[in-house]
């Protein structure tokens, strides 16, 4: 039974590549090459087309330094060196002849989250609560207005 075509994967001759492991994350969870260019903003199917053009010294450095700047992964360079020339030989070779292939540009996904400024509902309701408690220390209490005198 063939796949029809939104089912079929988009370049069947790359999933070898694209579903290796390029070393563990937190807790022993493998992680991938296709999720580690997907972190890196790269098209992962784009990116090993452009590797696989590539001599296999040039695209076993430039995955080498891919690797090495991967958000979380603090891996020297030297040993991403050691993990690359295996991914790299899984690859297609489609083009033997020497391709000129532009550098990358690496953006960054999976940013840290920083502190957000509050929403201007939260800041106002802030502000009456600072207000209201400084009230009730300036003039020594609640009213109790039940009863007393």
């Amino acid at each position: 039974m063939t796949l029809r075509r939104p089912y079929r994967p988009l370049r069947p001759d790359l999933d070898e590549f694209l579903f290796a492991t390029v070393g563990e994350q937190i807790e022993g969870v493998s992680l991938s090459v296709i999720s580690a260019l997907v972190r890196l903003g790269l098209d992962p199917w784009k990116e090993a087309g452009r590797l696989s053009c590539l001599s296999s010294a040039e695209a076993a450095e430039q995955m080498a330094r891919l690797i090495a700047e991967l958000p979380g992964h603090l891996r020297p360079l030297k040993e991403a060196r050691e993990i690359a020339p295996y991914l790299v030989g899984l690859l297609p070779k489609h083009n033997t002849a020497r391709a000129v292939a532009a550098q990358v540009q690496i953006q960054l996904r999976y940013r840290k989250r920083g502190l957000s400024l509050p929403s201007p509902y939260w800041l106002v309701l802030s502000l009456l609560t600072a207000a209201a408690l400084l009230s009730i220390v300036l003039h020594g209490g609640f009213p109790l207005g039940i009863g007393g005198s």
